[in-house]
């Protein structure tokens, strides 16, 4: 998609199209279409007919004739934003970042064109007027420029997999006698990219004003994620999307482990309609919980959002995101995973509550017991492998196995029961009022609010604490030191010590009181070498465990395996896992995966490690009920 284009009619030979702001209505009032030139030493000159709508922008190259020869579409769904400004002395510079406004990228793809206009737009944007005031223009030119950015799906080459690649649609307009005009005309372009774009998001992320503007993002940042480096990722990879996206966001770094639990727990979130952990899986179990201790927690998790940028270990959520949604992942798993979270676009997520004796939590992703809980947390020890670390210590425990005692309690799905049973009326409709259970107590920290110290001048490679950008409208760009001290003052209560938990009410009896096989429960007991409850497909990037699972299917996949099987299967067992192959079709003597909404594991050992997302747990025993999709995760569009 690289050409030079340049502009070689007169006004009235163009053709445009527009509407007056008050049809906006009508789709048809924001389609907007014309007649671009190119001027090519080699390739001669080309007519295109650019075309805007809902769909995206359609590039028809026309012969002289009139006739279509190529087309080429860009989908919509692929475009985060664009950009109006004034040329730059040269093209480099005005993809590297010429205004504010503007995160090119010199080396990526392009098309640029110049268009004849003839009829009076609307007002400037104040993206537009920024521009005029702040960019010298190159000599005499008084043309304006709508830079496109797009990430669209490509493949380098037939056996290579597809990944999503930047690229930028360059409109040059230059048909009027003044900068002034022109930009108004480029203007009228963008406005209508912007509303396009806005009728692709979802209620929540649109603020509730004249202009439509992108609500604020909360990031909340662990430096120590995996390898370290969450920092420069963020930075380098996740900022410049958010900025052509013109998605405010403000950054929260973690200073000491369950900062984000109770960030999450105690502040007011109406000012934001996305949270986003840039961090591993870790993380994201904070915000879940520090969400569902909240008082209002009923009210908030409908509208709010919860994404993550995957700079972890393991990434199993972010996997398996991109997995449901067929969209790449090992290619470029930052930039995906960033699209994602600027998408707009939401699914309903189940959450896992877990008893334990002395509290309550809530999961995402797994809970363990045996094998891979044990390498999961042993690992912990050459964690300087990063991921390979896992290989290295499976290899390990394989070799010296250990098994485990104890009896796991189950209710089956309710269409597995109908497969297998005729009803037996236990399946109750499940309930989501608010609950005040006595397992734990949780202080609301209501604080006054925290008092913030402002900077005068933008510094993102210092990564203050907590860092505001405004990327909307203005372009400006802010930097502010939150005061914490109000904050840690208020959070220092242990979290063991809060005795009141809230959050669905639990609809099963209470650990300590015996299940009734009447009510639908059944029992596998004796020695295991593993049990592992999964609901989402992918423990890791590369460990398919629950190809069946989906976001919200209501459905807990409980996999358990028995002592006394051969090392050759269990080592075929765990190869397979990257694969998805590795569950049996049918039960077998030894592997067992049943689907349930409820399970309970009461070990006989006194010794061993329980997981809960990767997390260790007290060691004893829990139940755990699945909340069919009571949380809302970032999808890909």
């Amino acid at each position: 998609m690289s050409e030079s284009l340049d502009k070689t009619t007169s006004p009235s030979s163009a053709s445009s199209r527009a509407t007056p702001r008050g049809a906006e209505d009508a789709d048809e009032g924001h389609d907007v279409s014309d007649t671009f030139y190119t001027s090519q030493r080699k390739k001669g000159s080309h007519v295109f007919r650019v075309r805007l709508d809902a769909t995206g922008f359609t590039l028809q190259r026309e012969s002289p004739g009139g006739s279509i020869v190529k087309e080429q579409h860009v989908r919509i769904s692929d475009i985060v934003g664009a950009r109006c400004m004034r040329p730059k002395k040269s093209r480099r510079l005005a993809l590297s970042g010429a205004c504010a406004c503007s995160s090119g990228n010199p080396n990526s793809p392009a098309i640029s064109a110049s268009g004849d206009h003839h009829r009076p737009a609307t007002t400037p944007s104040k993206c537009s007027t920024n521009s005029r005031d702040n960019i010298p223009s190159d000599g005499g030119d008084v043309s304006a420029f709508l830079y496109v950015f797009a990430y669209v799906l490509k493949k380098r080459s037939l056996r290579s997999e597809l990944h999503r690649e930047r690229t930028v649609l360059t409109l040059r307009f230059r048909s009027f006698d003044t900068f002034e005009d022109n930009m108004r005309e480029a203007d009228r372009w963008y406005r209508s990219l912007r509303w396009q774009l806005h009728r692709t998001l979802e209620e929540i992320f649109v603020a509730p004003t004249v202009d439509e503007r992108r609500r604020r993002v909360l990031v909340l940042l662990n430096p120590k994620s995996g390898s370290g480096d969450a920092r420069e990722v963020f930075n380098m990879h996740v900022t410049p999307v958010l900025n052509e996206a013109e998605v405010p966001y403000d950054l929260y770094v973690t200073k000491h482990s369950n900062f984000a639990l109770e960030f999450l727990s105690t502040r007011c979130l109406d000012a934001w309609c996305c949270v986003v952990a840039v961090g591993g899986d870790g993380l994201f179990h904070e915000i879940v919980n520090g969400l569902l201790q909240r008082q209002d927690w009923a009210h908030v998790l409908p509208h709010l959002a919860l994404g993550i940028i995957p700079c972890g270990s393991g990434n199993g959520l972010a996997r398996s995101i991109a997995h449901c949604y067929n969209e790449p992942y090992f290619s470029k798993p930052v930039l995906g995973a960033a699209l994602t979270v600027i998408s707009g676009r939401s699914s309903p997520m189940d959450v896992v509550r877990v008893q334990l004796q002395s509290r309550s939590l809530y999961s995402f992703l797994s809970i363990g017991w045996g094998l891979i809980s044990d390498v999961d947390i042993e690992s912990e020890r050459i964690r300087v492998l990063g991921y390979q670390r896992f290989t290295v210590w499976t290899l390990y425990r394989l070799v010296n196995l250990r098994t485990y005692n104890g009896r796991i309690s189950y209710l089956l799905t309710d269409h597995e029961v109908s497969s297998t049973h005729s009803a037996t009326g236990y399946a109750a409709q499940r309930r989501m009022q608010s609950s005040r259970s006595c397992n734990t107590h949780i202080d609301m920290l209501n604080g006054p609010a925290p008092i913030y110290h402002s900077s005068v001048e933008y510094l993102p490679q210092e990564f203050a604490d907590v860092i505001s950008l405004e990327t909307s409208i203005n372009q400006s760009f802010r930097s502010s030191l939150a005061d914490e001290s109000e904050f840690a003052g208020l959070a220092a209560a242990s979290l063991e010590n809060r005795q009141q938990n809230y959050g669905p009410a639990s609809e099963l009896p209470d650990l300590s009181e015996p299940l009734s096989e009447e009510q639908g429960w059944l029992v596998e007991e004796g020695e295991f070498v593993m049990m592992h409850a999964v609901y989402q497909t992918h423990l890791g990037i590369d460990c398919h465990f629950a190809p069946k699972a989906q976001l919200n299917d209501g459905t807990i996949y409980l996999i358990l395996i028995r002592a006394g099987i051969s090392r050759p299967h269990l080592l075929s067992f765990l190869y397979n896992m990257s694969s998805g192959t590795h569950l049996p079709e049918a039960q077998d003597d030894h592997v067992k995966v049943l689907p349930v909404r409820a399970f309970r594991l009461e070990p006989y050992d006194n010794h061993g490690i329980i997981t809960v997302d990767g997390e260790r747990v007290e060691f004893g025993p829990l139940q755990a009920e699945v909340l069919p999709g009571i949380a809302r995760v970032m999808v890909p569009k």
